[in-house]
This record gives C-alpha cells, sequence and structure tokens, in this order.
C-alpha cells in the first residue's frame, strides 16, 4: 500500500517534537512493509541533514503565511495531484483538515486519515497571565470571533468528510468534539509516537539510574526547557519559585530562547531571583539529554490543557521525577508518574516543589512510575501504529468493493 503523508516540514535541527514522531510513524510503517511518500509543502522550511529510508517531495502550493484559504485550497490541490498514485492520504489535522474534507466531499476517491497533536489556530491564543495581557482591540476580537464561527459551523461539516482520524489524548479529542468534529467510530486516542527505549540506550539509561544518583542531601537542580514564548508557564515557575521557603537547597536551571526571553530574565531580577536561576539560552538536543543525566526534578509548569508533549516523555525515559499542571494532556501521559498541581496556581506548585525536595523517596518512587507508564499500551507507538495500519488495510478494501 502507498501511503502518502502531507506535512508543512521536515526540521530534525530546529522543530519541536513534531518533526521526530512523524519521521517514526513514516519508519515504523515501512517496516510494516508499505510504502511512504512525505510531501512537504514550505519547503524552505525543511532542514534535513541525514539521508531519509522514505521518498521526500517539496510542494509549494501551500502556503501558511497567506492565511487559512490559500492553505486549504493549496492543500486541496496537492491531494487532487497526487491521488492517482496514492492508496491512502495521511495529513497533519490541525493544518489541513478543511482543505482534506473538501477533497472527499466534492468527490475525491482516495480516502484521508489525519493525525491531530495540536490545537486550531483559531482556538484562544497562548498567554503568560503573570507577565501581563496585551489587551485585544475591538477590531481583533470581532475577526476572531468571526473566523471561529466560520471555521465551527462551516468548516467543521467540510472536516467531517475526513475518514479517520488519530488523536494524542482524551483532552484534545474533546476539545475538537466539543468544537463540532464528529469522533463517532473513526478515531484512536495514540499518544504521541515516540521510542522511549531508544533514546535510553543511546544516553546510557536504565531503569535504575536515577536511582543509583538520587541524593539524601545537598542542592537539588530543579530544570524546565523549551521556547519562552507565551503560555509555556516560565513566569508561573519563577513566581512559584519566589514563594519557596527554603531556596537555599535549590537551583533553577531554565533552558531555552523566544520572544518572552527579556521579559521572563526581567521577572527573575523583579523576584530577587537571580541568585538561584540559570538561564543558559539555546541548547541542543544532546545538551537537553547531558541536563537530563544530571537533574534532580523537571518541571514543565504550564501548556494548553489539552496537548501533551514530546519533551515530558523524554524527561520521562530518564526517570526523572516531574512536576506538572493536573487536569490536562500532560496528566494524562504521566499518569502517576509525577505530582500534579492546580493549574496557574503559584502557591500549590512551590507546595510541590518543596515536598519533592524534601523526600528522597517520593523522587525515586515517581522515578520508578516513569518506566511503568512509558510501558503501557497507551503510548506503546508499535501497537497503536499497526492498529492504523489496519484500519487503513480495511478501508482501502472497502473502497475497492
Amino acid at each position: 500500500m502507498k501511503i502518502y503523508f502531507i506535512t508543512p516540514k521536515l526540521d530534525f535541527v530546529k522543530s519541536g517534537g513534531s518533526t521526530s514522531e512523524y519521521d517514526l510513524t513514516y519508519r515504523t510503517l515501512q517496516k510494516l512493509g508499505q510504502e511512504v511518500v512525505v510531501i512537504t509543502t514550505t519547503p524552505e522550511r525543511n532542514r534535513i541533514p541525514h539521508e531519509l529510508p522514505y521518498t521526500v517531495i517539496t510542494e509549494a502550493q501551500v502556503p501558511l503565511n497567506r492565511g487559512q484559504v490559500a492553505i486549504q485550497k493549496g492543500v486541496y490541490k496537492v491531494l487532487r495531484k497526487y491521488e492517482s498514485d496514492a492508496d491512502i492520504f495521511h495529513i497533519d489535522g490541525q493544518v489541513y483538515l478543511y482543505g482534506a474534507g473538501l477533497y472527499r466531499l466534492l468527490g475525491g476517491k482516495i480516502p484521508v486519515f489525519a493525525y491531530f497533536n495540536r490545537e486550531l489556530t483559531a482556538w484562544p491564543e497562548n498567554f503568560s497571565p503573570f507577565l501581563g495581557v496585551a489587551k485585544v482591540s475591538l477590531y481583533k476580537e470581532i475577526r476572531q470571533k468571526l473566523r471561529i464561527f466560520i471555521e465551527r459551523y462551516i468548516g467543521m461539516p467540510i472536516a467531517n468528510r475526513i475518514d479517520y482520524f488519530t488523536i494524542t489524548n482524551p483532552y484534545l479529542l474533546k476539545a475538537y468534539t466539543d468544537f463540532g468534529f464528529k469522533a463517532d467510530n473513526k478515531h484512536a486516542i495514540i499518544g504521541d509516537p515516540f521510542d522511549y527505549k531508544q533514546l535510553m540506550s543511546e544516553n546510557n539509561v536504565t531503569e535504575h539510574s536515577y536511582r543509583q544518583r538520587n541524593k539524601k542531601e545537598g542542592t537539588l537542580t530543579l530544570y524546565s526547557s523549551g521556547r519562552m514564548a507565551p503560555g509555556k508557564g516560565f513566569d508561573l515557575l519563577l513566581t512559584a519559585l519566589s514563594k519557596v521557603k527554603h531556596k537555599d537547597q535549590l537551583r533553577l536551571v531554565i533552558g531555552g530562547t523566544g520572544p518572552e526571553e527579556s521579559k521572563i530574565h526581567q521577572l527573575a531580577k523583579d523576584l530577587d531571583l537571580e541568585q538561584y536561576v540559570e538561564f543558559p539560552g539555546w541548547v541542543t538536543k544532546e545538551q537537553v539529554h547531558l541536563y537530563y543525566s544530571t537533574i534532580d526534578i523537571f518541571i514543565q509548569p504550564r501548556w494548553r490543557p489539552e496537548l501533551i508533549s514530546i519533551i515530558l516523555m523524554e524527561a520521562m525515559s530518564f526517570g526523572l521525577p516531574i512536576i506538572l499542571p493536573a487536569n490536562g494532556g500532560l496528566q494524562w501521559v504521566t499518569s502517576s508518574a509525577a505530582l500534579a498541581f492546580e493549574h496557574d496556581n503559584p502557591d500549590d506548585l512551590a507546595e510541590k516543589i518543596e515536598r519533592l525536595v524534601s523526600d528522597s523517596s517520593l523522587r525515586e518512587q515517581l522515578s520508578e512510575a516513569c518506566y511503568v507508564r512509558l510501558k503501557d499500551d497507551a503510548l506503546n507507538y508499535e501497537k497503536n501504529i499497526a492498529n492504523m495500519l489496519q484500519v487503513m488495510q480495511t478501508t482501502c478494501s472497502a473502497k475497492e468493493v
């Protein structure tokens, strides 16, 4: 079976987790005997430093900077162009859902599968409440509401023509279904495809590595990393740290750069935290993994409640004790392998930091729980992709009848 994937880019250098999870999906399907072709629609954003085992085609028909109409029109053209070659199309759901649905609505012959791992851009924007929220103009507010109305009541009925979709977690599924996307019996929750065993092997990590270096006394290093952009929660983390009573027992490292970098640095200064906080700036994946091998506690202070994170799964692979927000996609990933605090509550986050810093037995317990969760079928990318392939084959067989 020939499966055509359509994605904006393949950036193995500076992209987040999406490229690595897509690449793992492509390679797994190849191992299962399928022919994989990947179409990238913004080729100028590709960074492919090594040879790939699958075919990559570049198409510049889907300009991401020209608005939704241009994007959906462009992917519609791409689907039409390659429908004589493909047995299945597989799209990045949150980017191309309307154009893909239109393709099927207007008689497109090839079944379309989609994978959703992010929110729609029409949904409310991320923000950092402890840095202050900029006032939205009346004009922008009206435009946002109009866009939501159009996408929900015109776009979603079209998107519902997509044949089958996979999605990362139950919270993101609920967000889409609340917005009008019909799940019915045509979806599966698969997490983020991620090979934790390979990451452990590459970094000489075992399930006992953290326990063997778990400190009983001395200064503990807390670590958080990511793009310093609205919604990532570094403002929340610093505010919580300012409320921790015995800061002399810890050191906080915050890695990354981004549009809010200067504000985050200023907040640390304003809260008189400079002696406790280190900002190494942008770090490579290899450097991040070196941090994971030495730090004591990983904190993911905020993310959209409906999303999950590859960074989180990497931290779990190193057996790190984790603190994160409760009742969202992040907690779904870790299950019992993390301490969860009330969303956007710096006092509760400070309490969780103090608790984990003072309790080496709890840190060890959370470390061991990481591997219990990573072995769960819900996070098993090989089983999940094999199940998706089975649905693809059934769909193709039904089409031929």
